[in-house]
């Protein structure tokens, strides 16, 4: 399947100058590069790729919110729910791209998922998450790892 649409890309100016958040992002992105190349290059471990991009893209997800959502809780960020109501409505037009990928094994299905993932990220961190800013620092940002932060474990025990 031949594709040439381009993805957004991380770039020094999407940076909220938290370095924990600034790597998430960028994970995204490159998620979303992976997802667009494997659905592009038919091979024999195409439908094995794609569940492990998909089921990395679930956690990153999952993770990446639940960081800059316990760091916005921490400096009583104001706009806060809103926030959380722009990252909740992103996790669901995931879920429905996978469901219907799971559903189909449709590859445009992909190359939709990879877009959004990118065009989404692209837009809410240039205009959401640069709205905090200054207010969420490297300091006040749990820098775990995602599976650490998403398992509950104990800061002072998790690397």
């Amino acid at each position: 399947m031949e594709q040439n649409n381009t993805l957004p890309e991380w770039n020094d100016e999407l940076s909220v100058n938290v370095d924990a958040i600034d790597e998430d992002h960028k994970a995204f992105f490159r998620l979303a590069a992976l997802l667009q190349d494997v659905a592009s290059n038919l091979n024999n471990e195409q439908a094995y790729l794609i569940e492990t991009a998909i089921n990395i893209l679930e956690e990153y997800i999952e993770g990446h919110f639940l960081r800059e959502q316990l760091a916005m809780a921490k400096v009583d960020y104001p706009q806060m729910v809103e926030h959380i109501s722009a990252h909740d409505a992103f996790a669901d037009r995931v879920t429905l791209l996978v469901k219907e990928y799971r559903t189909n094994h449709d590859l445009t299905t992909i190359l939709a998922l990879a877009g959004l993932v990118a065009d989404w990220l692209h837009h809410h961190i240039q205009c959401v998450d640069s709205q905090y800013k200054g207010l969420l620092t490297n300091e006040n940002v749990d820098n775990r790892t995602m599976a650490c932060m998403a398992a509950g474990l104990d800061p002072e025990f998790a690397p």
